[in-house]
């Protein structure tokens, strides 16, 4: 073997893996860009809940009703369900007492 053919296929070999790592770093971002995208789409719909919440929440003597109509304006197509003492609506958690008043909110990401 000639040293020319040695440096053509030294060459070759880390021309292959030179390819291989960007093919796995363009894998890997794009993999990256989508979970942020789909955070990015559940803080968007969170944050459009909490706001279509608060004009309702700032009413005295609101009921629990009107509290998840207003959660649900904002997201029509999450229907309401209680897990660990919240009722979750879409992307947030809505804590009521014994008498229906709101006393707390979470997100769904991280819920506590």
């Amino acid at each position: 073997m000639t040293r020319s053919t040695g440096a053509i296929i030294l060459l070759v070999v880390t021309l292959v893996a030179s390819n291989l790592w960007w093919a796995y770093r363009l894998l890997d971002t794009g993999v990256t860009q989508t979970y942020m995208g789909v955070a990015l789409d559940d803080n968007k719909q969170a944050l459009a809940q909490t706001l279509a919440l608060l004009p309702v929440v700032a009413r005295p003597g609101v009921s629990r009703d009107e509290v998840l109509a207003a959660a649900r304006s904002a997201e029509p197509s999450a229907a309401p369900f209680e897990k660990d003492g919240f009722v979750w609506v879409g992307n947030i958690g809505l804590k009521f007492n014994e008498r229906g008043q709101l006393v707390g909110a979470s997100r769904a990401w991280s819920p506590p």
